[in-house]
């Protein structure tokens, strides 16, 4: 299933309501939980065991979960009270009418940017550690890639981009709004520093 190897292939669907009912939930949270989520069932079980990736750094199991949803709205309040409520590294593959899309938890929950064919989906086991693997899947989720080196350097460098393109655009705004013209001139220096280092950032 999704491309992973047969040997960690398992299948435990975890009842939904029994699931939900032992966590301590804010309202709206369970309300996601019944409104948006079907079904879930863990379908794979990564561990060295199973695909002799060894463990490392107290990473020894890494549980991937489909979570069948009722609508494509992906309810990420739900999805990271699971990933809070399971006590090893858990990669979700949320589904809906035949379309698959991954979350992960990282600095909070991280969404794939894109709906994808479920078979389509190929999970890469990418490492020589479950350590590296982690990361791999993490980086598959966050960048579409599988390369297992500074995730979370190049997490925060994409956060950075996302901040500085919303505030040249709104520099821009201003500027372009602006009268008085040392005003406008302070506010087109502020949006030409900005997109400096946008394209810094962005390799340009």
């Amino acid at each position: 299933m999704f491309g992973l190897p047969s040997t960690v292939e398992v299948h435990q669907p975890l009842t939904k309501k029994a699931f939900y009912s032992r966590l301590s939930l804010a309202a709206p949270v369970k309300d996601e939980f019944v409104g948006g989520i079907e079904a879930l069932c863990v379908v794979a079980a990564i561990k060295e065991a199973a695909c002799g990736i060894p463990a490392a750094d107290g990473i020894d199991e890494i549980s991937v979960l489909r979570v069948d949803l009722k609508t494509d709205a992906v309810p990420e309040r739900a999805l990271a009270a699971i990933t809070q409520a399971v006590p090893r590294k858990l990669l979700l593959v949320c589904c809906h009418e035949g379309r698959a899309r991954l979350a992960v938890m990282r600095h909070g929950l991280q969404v794939g940017a894109r709906w994808m064919p479920e078979e389509q989906l190929h999970i890469a086991l990418s490492g020589s550690s479950l350590t590296e693997v982690w990361e791999g899947l993490c980086a598959q989720v966050l960048f579409d890639d599988a390369l297992v080196e500074d995730v979370d350097a190049r997490l925060m460098r994409e956060k950075r981009i996302q901040e500085l393109e919303a505030q040249a655009a709104q520099l821009k705004r201003k500027y372009a709004k602006e009268v008085q013209p040392s005003k406008r001139n302070a506010a087109f220096k502020a949006y030409k520093q900005t997109k400096a280092e946008l394209s810094l950032l962005k390799g340009e």
